[in-house]
């Protein structure tokens, strides 16, 4: 009696483990890969044109090196000189000293697509042209407002001193 109850005890330790393991792996399917994120912008040379209630994007050029968009088309692009690792940096511009930054990937099953972001017409809203998923950069966090992602974008630390701004994990 005492073998079977051991049987069935270890039975149910073993689905119960299955199903914990089983749980986290899909807990992890909308979180975006790290990637090494150290930039530092000008606010009076880089980011002069940024204004409140609007976003850049920084993505590697074909060197590796960043590439600074603007929302307004009319600005050509800027070299910063500076490595740029995944798919890029949306930085929105809240006020005169708030910056927010998020990854540009999109967080739906990030681990295998690694999907970069469209800003298409409207910056403030970023679609993922994967699978469809849109984010409010206007929102606390940056979260999905349609699609299947269920996370927000990935945040990265900002700061200003020294009339610089940086972007870091």
């Amino acid at each position: 009696m005492k073998d079977r109850t051991s049987k069935i005890t270890l039975f149910f330790l073993i689905v119960a483990a299955e199903l914990i393991i089983g749980s986290c792996k899909n807990d992890n399917r909308d979180y975006v890969p790290y990637v090494p994120v150290d930039l530092t912008l000008d606010l009076q040379a880089d980011l002069a044109h940024l204004g409140n209630l609007d976003v850049a994007i920084v993505t590697p050029g074909t060197t590796g090196l960043g590439v600074l968009q603007f929302s307004n088309p009319k600005l050509n692009p800027i070299y910063t000189g500076q490595a740029v690792h995944g798919n890029g940096i949306i930085i929105y511009r809240l006020s005169v000293t708030e910056f927010f930054a998020y990854d540009i990937t999109c967080t739906f099953n990030a681990e295998v697509d690694y999907c970069p972001l469209e800003m298409g017409d409207n910056w403030l809203l970023p679609e993922c042209p994967c699978c469809e998923s849109k984010f409010n950069l206007l929102l606390e966090g940056a979260p999905p407002i349609s699609g299947p992602a269920a996370l927000p974008l990935q945040q990265y630390n900002t700061f200003i001193r020294n009339n610089r701004l940086y972007i870091k994990n």
